[in-house]
């Protein structure tokens, strides 16, 4: 039995032989770097670092330069008169403490971006598993061609036979009517499967997006035979249903975008109450005036000053009382979104691993019916060939085998699809 790591390798060994086309890593790859939704994602997070640099700045000294030149004019009971002046002044302040106002709002965009991140990071797991669902439809559709293209042969087969029987006048014209009916419904149904290829390779190119050359005739698709082994083929999920659960939470990276925003919340508390309490600065200036001689007696030359700075607000119509609050119920909030997630998470978990172990059995079974269902046919042959049965008997035979052959190619790739879908519920 393949493992999984062996049967992603498979594409990779064969890849030489086909020249330049894309297996499902490399279509992951070219999805990742060139998906405009994922450009989105990233350039949100880029910003996100940004507003957290913002917010750490008011932890450092705040430093600003001024300059200027212009007239001056004095007057008083000693002497008045005017002159140039051209002076520079250099400010300087620094926050010693503001009980958690500063540092809460640093909390804000830090734990934001760490947020943004996350989500970032899921839209990643979201984007693979996209890909995947769309290259293993496009890998179902192009192998239903070929079960429909076995049910015209046959089909063809079965009205050359009905003809033959007919001009020696062993069976009626009918058959050769319904065989021709058949054939042309056979034929229906493998140009919509040629449509149905195309329009895969369109979903597929767009959740890649910013593909340079068209994706068609240039996607690797393993080469399966059905009703060979298939099942065999599967690869099977170690873990079992509570251990998934536990391993998504500790892996699904929106669970740990809502981590991050109760961290925020709690920075946004510790900000919004501090505004009860003052702000305690430093800070100082230096000034240098150079002014016309007859001035310098009024206007000095240098000055400075250094001071702590105390800010209380004392009152303000009670908006701090309100913003606290508001920011404690939002704390509140996303505690209630964070548990409300991780009931998602047990519920997709849940649903995609009871859904992969269905696919499974689907697969197990519908291998077996195909094995059956074309003894069956074979069966059916015999007898219309020996007169012991009339010709609708043959194409229900030969209908059920192509039926059961097309469901085995469905519930094949729907398993690799199941797979997929587990892997994204559980964050891997």
């Amino acid at each position: 039995m393949l493992t999984r790591k062996k049967l992603l390798l498979l594409p990779l060994l064969c890849l030489s032989l086909y020249g330049e086309q894309y297996n499902i890593d490399t279509l992951i790859e070219k999805a990742i770097s060139s998906s405009p939704d994922l450009n989105v994602s990233r350039n949100s997070y880029q910003i996100s670092q940004q507003r957290s640099s913002q917010a750490d700045a008011d932890y450092l000294p705040q430093v600003d330069l001024y300059g200027g030149a212009g007239v001056v004019g004095v007057k008083s009971d000693v002497a008045s008169g005017d002159g140039k002046l051209i002076s520079g002044k250099i400010t300087a302040s620094q926050l010693i403490y503001d009980f958690g106002k500063t540092g809460g709002n640093m909390d804000i965009y830090s734990e934001e971006s760490n947020a943004s991140h996350a989500l970032f990071q899921q839209n990643l797991l979201d984007k693979v598993y996209a890909v995947k669902h769309d290259y293993y439809d496009l890998s179902r559709k192009a192998l239903l061609i070929k079960v429909y293209e076995e049910n015209a042969k046959l089909t063809e087969q079965q009205l050359e036979r009905a003809k033959r029987y007919f001009d020696a006048g062993i069976k009626t014209k009918i058959d050769v009517s319904d065989a021709n009916v058949r054939l042309i419904q056979a034929k229906i149904e493998l140009e919509n499967s040629k449509y149905d290829l195309r329009l895969a390779y369109v979903t597929l190119s767009k959740t890649i997006g910013n593909m340079d050359d068209s994706l068609v005739d240039h996607v690797y698709f393993q080469d399966i035979k059905v009703a060979e082994g298939l099942y065999d083929m599967l690869p099977k999920e170690q873990m079992s249903g509570k251990e998934l659960v536990a391993f998504a939470f500790a892996h699904r990276y929106d669970l740990k975008s809502y981590e991050h925003k109760i961290k925020s919340a709690q920075g946004k508390v510790r900000k919004e109450s501090g505004d009860y309490f003052p702000g305690i600065y430093v800070a100082g200036d230096y000034q240098y005036n150079s002014v016309d001689q007859a001035l310098q007696l009024y206007v000095p030359e240098q000055q400075w000053n250094a001071n702590i700075n105390v800010k209380w607000n004392l009152f303000g119509g009670l908006r701090t009382q309100a913003k606290t609050e508001e920011a404690k119920l939002t704390l509140l909030q996303q505690h209630a979104s964070y548990d409300d997630a991780k009931l998602k998470i047990v519920e997709e978990t849940s649903n995609a691993f009871i859904k992969l172990l269905k696919t499974d059995s689907n697969v197990e079974l519908s291998e077996e019916l195909v094995a059956a269902a074309k003894e069956k046919f074979g069966q059916a042959q015999q007898r219309y060939e020996h007169g012991l049965s009339d010709y609708i008997e043959l194409q229900e035979a030969r209908l059920g085998y192509i039926n059961a052959t097309a469901d085995l190619v469905v519930n094949f790739y729907e398993y690799y699809i199941s797979l997929a879908a587990l892997d994204r519920a559980i964050g891997r």
